[in-house]
């Protein structure tokens, strides 16, 4: 009589074991969906693509440890390390438009105010760029030597900065040099939007934001605000 009753019990406790498993999976994304829009779609994204290769780093890294060649905690930061994919923006996020007042004194002046429209960006102090999708960089990520995107705009490290390339406003022209780079031409915009901010930083052309970049890559960083 027992080993029939534990026979009978079994299959119940599995189907158990399964709802659990199904509302915990509710639960995450009701989670999901109580945060802001944009932050929601960063983190699905994070635990889809992130969560499993960082896994897989660190089980490599394990496996070479046992053979003497994990290099200890090095080896372990390095598994850890991006891995080089880019993030790809989704289509639903959305686009940064309007117009931005400057935020402090140096904007002020180098920018005066900004108009977000489209693939132009407008300045008050009559500067203005033509610009196309690059990718998206994380926080994370160094855009110069020693500088990460988060440690520089005060940002979380899975921020997601928008790269922009700078090209010709009309078709056949060279992008012109601005004052903004010193004279030199400028190349890409990297854009962090939060809210009701904005943090702006300007590469000269041959900049190829990363670790091995030299700082003079960077002509400036401005930050602005809604107006």
């Amino acid at each position: 009589m027992t080993v029939v009753a534990v026979r009978r019990i079994a299959p119940r406790q599995a189907g158990m074991k399964g709802l659990a498993g199904a509302l915990a999976f509710l639960c995450l994304v009701l989670c999901l969906l109580a945060i802001e829009q944009k932050q929601a779609l960063a983190a699905w994204t994070t635990i889809r693509e992130d969560a499993v290769p960082a896994a897989g780093q660190v089980a490599d890294w394990a496996g070479r440890l046992i053979s003497g060649e994990g290099d200890g905690v090095t080896g372990l930061k390095a598994a850890l390390a991006d891995d080089g994919k880019p993030l790809v923006a989704a289509a639903s996020d959305a686009a940064l438009v309007g117009e931005f007042a400057p935020a402090d004194e140096a904007a002020r002046a180098a920018l005066g105010g900004a108009t977000f429209a489209g693939a132009m960006v407008r300045f008050d102090t009559g500067h203005s760029f033509r610009t196309a999708p690059l990718r998206i960089a994380a926080g994370r990520d160094h855009f110069v030597f020693g500088q990460t995107f988060a440690g520089r705009l005060k940002a979380p490290a899975n921020a997601q900065i928008e790269l922009r390339r700078i090209i010709p406003v009309t078709r056949g022209e060279p992008v012109k040099p601005s004052a903004l780079c010193g004279g030199d031409v400028p190349g890409l915009v990297a854009l962090l939007h939060r809210r009701d901010r904005v943090d702006l930083m300007l590469f000269r052309a041959a900049a190829r934001p990363g670790p091995e970049a030299p700082v003079a890559d960077l002509c400036g960083v401005w930050r602005l605000r809604a107006r």
